[in-house]
């Protein structure tokens, strides 16, 4: 089908030449575009146990996230060690009962005071034996730190905190904790973004709940949710639950009067159907059972309701001349042999992808694949390293946010 789209594309392009389309807020598509259901499901992996992670003492694997499990310990070093990956000054909270948060800053330009919370609590159970915890809540705790791994190479007007509570099971302790102390130190929270088990969809109807409550501007989050679902075509099918369940970690903020929502699967009975989690609290809470695409597309919403409510600006570096057209120009030299300059152009900060297709539509090389502030570029194109490409027509399609240009060049070995 993309091959069918690409090939398409290209036929319009030898009738009217370059095309060029846009859709709303490029800067966000571009995010989303960005979020990765292979990294999602690496985190699990690695939350589960099916995979080794590297600690301070050496490989070793993460078999539970249980309160009383050894596990728990190699996951919450696991964890802050994932955040300061991502360049975030990563803590760990601990509090009464042994228990601790683990906390990444991302430290906002203009408003560094105020703060929004994207969350998710990454203890499990059962208590005893196996307790993988890949939906409950490894799926919320995967969703977080893909956020982190996104978001983090950009700047913000506010402040945003990449928060994983501990011993949610227990009594939402580790949230209760960092609640109280937030309220009581007069923080500003202008939104708390909780996922708790996005992964179970075993009826593919991608049916999803938003948990409100007439606390502060919880149900203006809730709605702003609704849309982004709706603008970027993400898919899920949303329900708005007012009041919302009061069991898991967006409850604590509640109480001390913060905006605050749960994202979660089709927990509640809705129209006489309820589709949760059949192992839920079990061993049995497995990487197999997670719904890939619709675990993706939870991440996806959540992040993307984040990444508009924090106002978001351009990456650290590269901040030079800011262009005032988008444009991918003509290679040069063209014909070419073997190698050739691409130059390109953007307006804004976004995620970039420039790659190259034969006549039949096929991708036959990537040149480009990260994000990228407003600038001039330029770019080698070398055919050496793509295998041996022969004589002939291609064409490099520059994808920038919701922008696409396509350009023809010919390969003459």
């Amino acid at each position: 089908m993309v091959r069918k789209i690409i090939f398409c594309l290209i036929i319009v392009y030898l009738l009217k030449g370059s095309v060029v389309y846009a859709q709303t807020d490029p800067v966000i598509s571009a995010i989303i575009n960005s979020i990765s259901i292979d990294s999602l499901y690496e985190n699990l992996r690695e939350l589960t146990g099916e995979k080794s992670v590297l600690l301070s003492n050496g490989n070793a694997f993460i078999s539970s996230r249980s309160y009383s499990d050894d596990g728990n310990l190699l996951a919450e070093e696991y964890l802050q060690m994932r955040l300061q990956k991502y360049g975030l000054n990563s803590s760990i909270q601990r509090f009464n009962g042994g228990g601790g948060n683990i906390i990444g800053i991302q430290l906002g330009k203009k408003k560094p005071n105020q703060k929004i919370i994207i969350c998710a609590h990454f203890d499990n159970r059962p208590y005893t034996g196996s307790a993988p915890g890949a939906d409950d809540n490894g799926s919320g705790t995967s969703a977080v730190l893909e956020a982190a791994r996104v978001l983090s190479k950009l700047e913000t007007n506010y402040t945003i905190v990449y928060a994983l509570w501990d011993n949610e099971e227990t009594g939402l302790n580790g949230s209760s904790y960092y609640a109280q102390q937030a309220g009581s130190e007069r923080d500003s929270i202008i939104a708390v973004i909780n996922m708790d088990m996005i992964g179970w969809d075993s009826d593919n109807d991608n049916l999803a709940e938003i948990h409100s409550r007439n606390v502060s501007n919880s149900n203006q989050l809730a709605g702003k949710m609704v849309n982004v679902n709706d603008l970027y075509g993400i898919g899920l099918n949303l329900v708005l639950i007012n009041p919302g369940i009061p069991n898991s970690d967006h409850s604590s903020f509640w109480n001390y009067n913060y905006s605050a929502i749960l994202l979660i699967e089709n927990y509640s009975s809705i129209n006489g159907k309820r589709d949760f989690n059949a192992y839920y609290h079990t061993s049995n809470d497995a990487l197999q059972f997670i719904n890939k695409p619709f675990f993706e597309k939870c991440a996806k919403l959540s992040i993307a309701t984040l990444a508009n409510y924090s106002k978001l600006q351009t990456i650290n570096s590269e901040e030079k001349t800011i262009p005032s057209t988008f444009s991918l120009h003509q290679n040069y030299p063209n014909p070419f042999n073997s190698s050739t300059i691409i130059k390109y152009s953007l307006i804004t900060g976004t995620y970039v992808k420039l790659v190259v297709y034969d006549v039949l539509g096929r991708e036959v090389a990537t040149i480009l694949d990260t994000y990228k502030s407003p600038n001039n570029y330029e770019i080698k194109f070398d055919t050496e390293k793509y295998g041996a490409l022969t004589s002939g027509i291609y064409f490099y399609a520059l994808y920038a946010g919701g922008n696409l240009i396509v350009r023809k060049m010919v390969l003459a070995k």
